[in-house]
């Protein structure tokens, strides 16, 4: 029970470190600069979908780093990435919307804001075991890699639609798609990992 305690909370450290402490801080200064921001304004598509794959770079590398030096040895049972991943999603759930759930809620706008960090719970989960799975078939940078891509596609999406004024509706049953192809995938996944102890 400890450790699967310690993977939550091992989760939970990486989206503040990766997110509130380095990425949130560095795109900040960025935003500061006259050249960024001409470049945005320039081309917004672009640079949105640039910045959503810096989420994918900053989250998934941190996610390989804690499992490369805290969460040793690589072979573990699955439930490892799944506690993990919760972590890491719930750590985000804390940051993006607690600070504004009162506005949500004076505005009715809670209902589609808890749909939508289900949804990105799930992904977190799920991508998780994607990172996880590099470990347990030793092919570490092939699933890192593969794991920054669906993470910095999926953040893609939000700029593109935006762009192309695609409603939030369309946005999530996109998003809900992805994650169930990606529980599908988790779920067979099982067979990398080692039998959970009864």
């Amino acid at each position: 029970m400890r450790k699967k305690a310690l993977y939550f909370v091992l989760g939970f450290l990486c989206f503040i470190i990766s997110q509130p402490l380095l990425r949130f801080p560095l795109l900040e200064k960025l935003n500061q600069n006259p050249d960024f921001t001409l470049a945005y304004m320039a081309n917004p598509l672009l640079i949105g979908v640039l910045i959503a794959l810096t989420a994918g770079i900053f989250e998934e590398g941190f996610r390989f780093l804690f499992k490369l030096f805290f969460m040793r040895p690589d072979m573990c049972e699955i439930s490892q990435p799944i506690i993990f991943g919760l972590g890491h999603g719930i750590s985000e759930v804390c940051v993006l919307l607690l600070p504004s759930i009162n506005v949500l809620l004076i505005t009715g706008q809670l209902p589609l804001a808890l749909i939508e960090r289900v949804l990105a719970v799930t992904f977190h989960v799920t991508v998780t075991i994607v990172v996880w799975n590099g470990f347990q078939r030793n092919k570490k940078v092939l699933y890192l890699l593969l794991a920054v891509f669906l993470h910095g596609l999926l953040d893609a999406t939000i700029p593109i639609f935006s762009f192309y004024n695609i409603s939030l509706p369309i946005l999530y049953c996109v998003i809900l798609a992805v994650d169930l192809l990606l529980v599908l995938y988790a779920f067979h996944s099982r067979k990398y990992y080692l039998r959970e102890e009864t």
